[in-house]
């Protein structure tokens, strides 16, 4: 295998300079001139925080101290974020609202103009997580004011979206009260109705303050000696005692179903308030403003990579061409020997 060293290389060069040279400067101006045909595009960036917590009846009228509505939210309430922002309803409503398909001039319908407005929105549109924990939102497009208004329309969209979900869920929440809220006032009607008949019907209001004085009247009675009254007193104390309890037992559940009513409402009111209130799910920190500098394409660029592509390749091309001249030489030089 033949080694060449760092001399021969250079020589090796210095005898195709020219040839380099001008592949370089050719594909330069080529490239150059291809470069100019590319539209500029603009950037414009929106930067969102994202809220702890979306709900006015947990971030004010917990009793929790460490639940505060203006702490700033974690990883999770990130990702939130990023997935609504980049979702089908977020960039599905900026397309409608600024007719991208036609600023785009994507001539197309059905499932052929989804994939190229697809293709498009991919490369002009970019949402990514920062170290603290925010959200970047850019947008470039070949009109400045253009991606300025798109990038905040859908920083803007995202809350609505948040707040169309936790109103549905609300909403959900408050039916599913509601309905129990119903069944138990049913049953406390029930129970009370009963405890009515009951107490009514035994002529016992109070089992316990009756129990109480019969047995004063009945202690009263012994020391008079009175047996007669006594045993008419333990007769009726007996009869309290098995009616009694039907009539506490009734009551005790009553004043349970009260209890859990009362609950009930309370969250009931919490999700009330949560259903009407509109708390921001996050904070947009920096809105998107009009950029007047291009940010793309980097033509420099485009042109220095192409140029020095071409000139390799040339390169290539010479050393593959001087390898098999070597070769048909040496056939030569061996057929004629």
């Amino acid at each position: 295998m033949e080694k060449l060293s760092l001399r021969e290389s250079l020589m090796y060069l210095l005898r195709h300079k020219k040839i380099l040279i001008a592949t370089f400067v050719i594909s330069a101006l080529v490239s150059a001139g291809l470069s100019l045909l590319l539209p500029n595009y603009y950037k414009a960036q929106v930067m969102l925080l994202p809220s702890d917590t979306n709900s006015i009846s947990k971030g004010i009228l917990s009793q929790m101290d460490n639940v505060d509505p203006m702490n700033y939210g974690g990883a999770k309430d990130c990702e939130y974020i990023l997935d609504i922002i980049t979702s089908g309803r977020v960039v599905g409503a900026a397309c409608v609202k600024f007719d991208l398909a036609k600023h785009y001039g994507i001539e197309a319908e059905g499932e052929e103009l989804n994939e190229k407005l697809g293709r498009k929105l991919f490369n002009n549109i970019k949402a990514k997580r920062t170290e603290n924990l925010a959200v970047k939102l850019t947008v470039w497009d070949t009109d400045p004011v253009y991606a300025a208004n798109i990038a905040n329309f859908m920083a803007r969209e995202v809350s609505v979206v948040r707040n169309e979900i936790k109103k549905e869920k609300a909403d959900s929440i408050c039916a599913t009260l509601e309905r129990s809220r119903k069944e138990i006032m049913v049953k406390i009607n029930v129970m009370s109705d009963s405890l009515a008949k009951i107490s009514k019907e035994y002529g016992v209001y109070n089992p316990e303050g009756i129990s109480e004085r019969f047995a004063t009247e009945w202690s009263k009675q012994v020391a008079s000696g009175n047996q007669a009254a006594v045993a008419r007193l333990e007769a009726k104390m007996s009869e309290i005692g098995e009616k009694g309890e039907r009539i506490d037992n009734i009551k005790t559940q009553l004043d349970n179903y009260m209890e859990t009513l009362k609950h009930w409402n309370t969250q009931l009111e919490k999700a009330k308030l949560d259903r009407a209130a509109e708390i921001p799910t996050e904070f947009i920190v920096e809105y998107a403003t009009p950029s007047f500098f291009k940010d793309k394409p980097k033509r420099s660029v485009i042109v220095l990579v192409s140029a020095i592509s071409c000139t390799l390749l040339a390169l290539f091309i010479l050393i593959i061409r001087d390898k098999l001249n070597g070769s048909k030489n040496g056939n030569e030089v061996a057929a004629t020997a």
